[in-house]
């Protein structure tokens, strides 16, 4: 009996490991499911420098932010001559990136090759050789803080440029330099270029987000959605909570469309009417109003609205080669 009854308990410990890995697979298989949904990863987990087929290089690194107090992380595309004509300095086109990315974003598969594409343009002669930088913005805003504790707007616009000037060979003149950004990073590049005159010569947002009004926090309350939580405390972190409105001001993509010196700077911005963050906020508003206001001031500018295309990366990759011929034209 004794024996009868031990055999009978190992049974059912089999059966229970059995059934635990049955459970486990389908664990696994939900996991792979939902990441089937999502796509590809949005981000480089363990990043390593590249060599493109047209002898452009890109390389991950990172150097000391005074501004941040610690270690910030970017990627650097050279283009197919650097390492060939080594007396050159070459112009440069920062570009930041949106929410819930990083400076590896650009070079996932999920975005369609893109420093590939930039180093066979470039080898084609369609676009100038040039120095392209990814700074991390993390979820910032690309704003410094009101309490100090993240000023990455100080981080880009000063930090970042020493350290690229002190690593690289490329020009510290504003014709030399451009910055665009997608999403969170075309509001960054818009504002950041905008509010500091004489820094760059072109500024590129493709899908900026764009608040309008004294309180971007309006529109936001009145949507019960879980991204609208989301927004609302990324925003709060930004502008505070509540919000100081003279901080808002300086950093509104409308107020600095009415009042900021914008000689000499070429400025472009794009949309796709099919932009998800259409249901979140009026975005398409937003961008024509910006658009009516530097028309209103008889600041140049272009504006491209695309019907049925998408937000963010995938409107920056369908336009590629027209975003980047646009910041580089002074190059």
């Amino acid at each position: 009996m004794l024996d009868r009854m031990t055999c009978l308990r190992s049974r059912a410990r089999s059966r229970s490991f059995l059934g635990s890995l049955c459970l486990v697979g389908v664990l696994l298989a939900c996991i792979a499911l939902e990441a089937q949904r999502k796509g590809p990863p949005r981000r480089l987990e363990n990043p390593v420098d590249l060599t493109l087929p047209n002898k452009s290089r890109v390389e991950f690194r990172s150097f000391r932010s005074s501004a941040l107090g610690m270690n910030a992380d970017y990627s650097v595309l050279l283009p197919p001559s650097y390492d060939e004509e080594s007396d050159r300095k070459y112009p440069i086109v920062y570009f930041l990136h949106g929410l819930n990315n990083d400076h590896t974003s650009w070079a996932t598969p999920r975005y369609g090759d893109l420093p590939a594409r930039i180093d066979l343009l470039m080898s084609q002669g369609k676009l100038p050789h040039f120095v392209m930088v990814h700074p991390d913005g993390q979820n910032s805003l690309y704003t410094d803080s009101p309490d100090g504790t993240g000023n990455y707007e100080t981080y880009i616009r000063n930090d970042l440029l020493r350290a690229i000037q002190g690593r690289y060979r490329v020009r510290t003149d504003a014709g030399g330099r451009a910055i665009g950004g997608v999403s969170m990073g075309a509001y960054g590049a818009l504002k950041i270029a905008m509010k500091h005159s004489g820094l760059y010569a072109s500024a590129a947002g493709v899908s900026p987000i764009v608040f309008l009004g004294e309180d971007p926090f309006e529109g936001l309350r009145s949507n019960p959605s879980r991204s609208s939580t989301y927004f609302l405390r990324l925003v709060g972190k930004a502008f505070g909570d509540p919000m100081d409105q003279d901080y808002w001001k300086q950093n509104s993509l409308e107020e600095l469309a009415r009042s900021a010196s914008l000689a000499g700077l070429n400025l472009y911005f794009s949309y796709g009417t099919a932009d998800r963050y259409n249901r979140l906020f009026p975005l398409e508003h937003g961008i024509k109003s910006l658009a009516r206001i530097l028309d209103e001031r008889g600041v140049s500018h272009q504006c491209m609205i695309f019907e049925g295309e998408p937000h963010g990366w995938e409107l920056v990759a369908a336009h590629l080669e027209e975003t980047l011929a646009f910041l580089t034209q002074t190059f």
